[in-house]
């Protein structure tokens, strides 16, 4: 996420995905909950196959509390941006970018705080507003003014450091949750800023129940910090990264964290985790490798290799989700 590729080839490659998908002969009308896709069982599925998820790589996604926005985030060419789809009089419309987005700025990582009413993000926006771009990525935050969202604000030195912040997540509490590579180069620990006296805290490091030597990143907490889920790339298990879950203890900390399994944790990495607002699916973003199509006898033709590109399958990062009923099956496995 260090490349500086302006943002426009995304925008123009973008256009022509949601203009086609828009204006398709017999594209789907899409209502309904969880823009009307047919829930996941204990498998996890691609989310919105050709809607959400398609050949660019869509990451980081997220529910509104009333379950009427999804905003996600599109990474291509060296570029990020942000994106929200809107229900309006019971449907679902095309990908708009967020009004603060897009322009020269690598944004990524969006959130919102449990009531709704704040928009958290990553960018390498200069903090002054103009100038050169940052050298790292910042955490900033929106707050909701009516049907759109207010200008950006910068979360200041209690959170931010000289290098790479990412993935923001709020509790109920307003307890801030996020990883940092400010340990140097190469590393990624999960750090958290508790909100006092109206504004956050000193970022304190989380225990070795979370942090180990090697890169944790992309931390869910849920609302109400009973457990959380975030990305390890310890040597036992996937060496591009595995979801790990760790549940709260009775003495408010937190027990040592496990490995979700392999129905959650595929060839290839998966980070970036939010649960739905009624808690029943989780989210996740997972790439896998590219899936070809071949006939035995008949050879792939020109149109046959356009046609995988332009797919889901074609190696990309897409978003998926299954049923949370998997949360508390590994609740009920721990260790005492």
């Amino acid at each position: 996420m260090k490349d500086r590729t302006p943002c426009a080839g995304l925008l123009l490659l973008l256009v022509f995905v949601f203009v086609g998908y828009a204006q398709k002969d017999g594209s789907p009308v899409l209502k309904g909950p969880y823009l009307g896709q047919k829930p996941p069982a204990m498998t996890p599925e691609i989310f919105a196959p050709g809607i959400v998820s398609t050949c660019l790589d869509e990451l980081n996604s997220v529910f509104s509390p009333d379950g009427q926005e999804f905003y996600f985030c599109v990474r291509n060419m060296g570029a990020s941006s942000l994106f929200v789809m809107k229900c309006v009089q019971s449907v679902w419309g095309r990908p708009e970018p967020l009004p603060f987005a897009g322009a020269s700025y690598d944004d990524i990582d969006v959130s919102l705080s449990p009531d709704g009413q704040q928009l958290f993000f990553c960018s390498n926006r200069p903090v002054a507003g103009t100038g050169a771009l940052k050298d790292d990525h910042d955490i900033w935050m929106c707050e909701r003014q009516g049907g759109t969202w207010g200008p950006p604000e910068h979360l200041g030195d209690a959170v931010n450091s000289p290098r790479d912040d990412f993935y923001p997540v709020v509790t109920k509490s307003k307890t801030l949750y996020f990883n940092s590579q400010r340990a140097g180069p190469g590393t990624n620990d999960i750090y958290m800023c508790r909100w006092v006296d109206g504004k956050y805290a000193p970022a304190e490091k989380l225990g070795p129940e979370i942090n180990t030597d090697r890169r944790e990143f992309d931390a869910f907490v849920a609302p109400d910090e009973s457990f959380i889920i975030f990305t390890s790339e310890r040597p036992a298990d996937d060496p591009y990264g595995d979801l790990y879950i760790s549940f709260r203890t009775p003495e408010a900390g937190w027990t040592p964290a496990r490995n979700m399994g392999k129905i959650i944790n595929d060839f290839g990495p998966e980070y970036g985790t939010t649960l739905s607002p009624d808690g029943r699916f989780l989210f996740f973003t997972r790439m896998m490798p590219p899936r070809v199509a071949r006939d035995p006898v008949k050879p792939l033709t020109y149109d046959d290799y356009v046609q995988m590109h332009a797919s889901p399958d074609n190696g990309s990062t897409n978003i998926w989700w299954v049923d949370a009923k998997i949360i508390e099956e590994l609740k009920s496995q721990r260790t005492p």
